[in-house]
């Protein structure tokens, strides 16, 4: 009895703490907004995925790749997606001339990457197009 009680419980817990991931990659492609001063912008990306009950009770984290198709140097290597790193969102990047902070926040059907500058987000737009964003949603 003790052993059908516990295995009970167990299944139970699992059902009423079980929740779903899911990962979504995206090719990061021009920018919905820039502001005149180019110290502010973002793109839109519509993720159905993204419901009411994510929205409300799940998360959404954002990774964009390292690495796109041209970046290594020996032109013999190519592109393997498989040895691909990933940077957490958000990001801030002190790599360019003009420092550049990445952020996404999330609503029900879509995901939005804001861009921010103190000088010009110029540089970073550059370094982003091309690369792929991961988008993973936890759905509770």
């Amino acid at each position: 009895m003790k052993i059908l009680s516990l295995l009970l419980v167990t299944i139970l817990s699992s059902v009423a703490f079980s929740h779903e991931i899911k990962s979504i990659v995206i090719e990061l492609n021009g920018m919905d907004f820039v502001s005149e001063d180019m110290t502010y912008g973002n793109q839109v990306i519509w993720i159905p995925e993204i419901d009411e009950e994510v929205v409300s009770s799940g998360s959404v984290q954002g990774f964009i790749a390292r690495y796109k198709k041209g970046d290594y140097l020996d032109p013999e290597k190519g592109f393997d997606s498989r040895e691909q790193r990933w940077s957490n969102l958000p990001n801030l990047s002190w790599y360019f001339d003009e420092p550049a902070f990445i952020y996404l926040s999330h609503g029900n059907g879509y995901v939005r990457l804001s861009y921010q500058s103190q000088v010009s987000i110029q540089e970073m737009i550059k370094y982003t197009s091309g690369r792929e964003l991961k988008i993973v949603i936890h759905k509770n």
